[in-house]
């Protein structure tokens, strides 16, 4: 028996959409990344902690319609669920790990 694989057909006039959504993806995703680390770092004010977020959001919202416009599977959807998850606490997680290191090493210098 063998198995197959479905893949809908994906139409000429609907691939420029497909395109610019996928490209929206990633400069909102950008754009939530250097808004969150710039801040972080301090070259920017923390106030612009939440034009990350709303990148964020429209990040979200561009990949779900992303998904629905390629027709993704329910698994793949709810695995990009999750990514998008993981890249929300992402960076915070970063800067909190780098925050404690420098603590730690910080208080064994002091030590010495």
């Amino acid at each position: 028996m063998e198995s197959a694989i479905y893949m809908p057909q994906i139409a000429a006039d609907q691939f420029l959409g497909i395109f610019i959504v996928a490209t929206m993806v990633l400069i909102f995703g950008v754009g939530y990344a250097a808004s969150i680390t710039l801040s972080k770092m301090g070259f920017i004010a923390k106030k612009w902690q939440l034009f990350g977020y709303a990148f964020w959001i429209l990040q979200v919202y561009t990949l779900y319609d992303l998904g629905m416009r390629i027709h993704s599977s329910p698994f793949t959807t709810k695995v990009l669920a999750v990514a998008m998850l993981a890249y929300l606490f992402a960076p915070h997680l970063y800067f909190y790990l780098i925050d404690e290191a420098e603590k730690r090493y910080e208080t064994s210098e002091d030590g010495q």
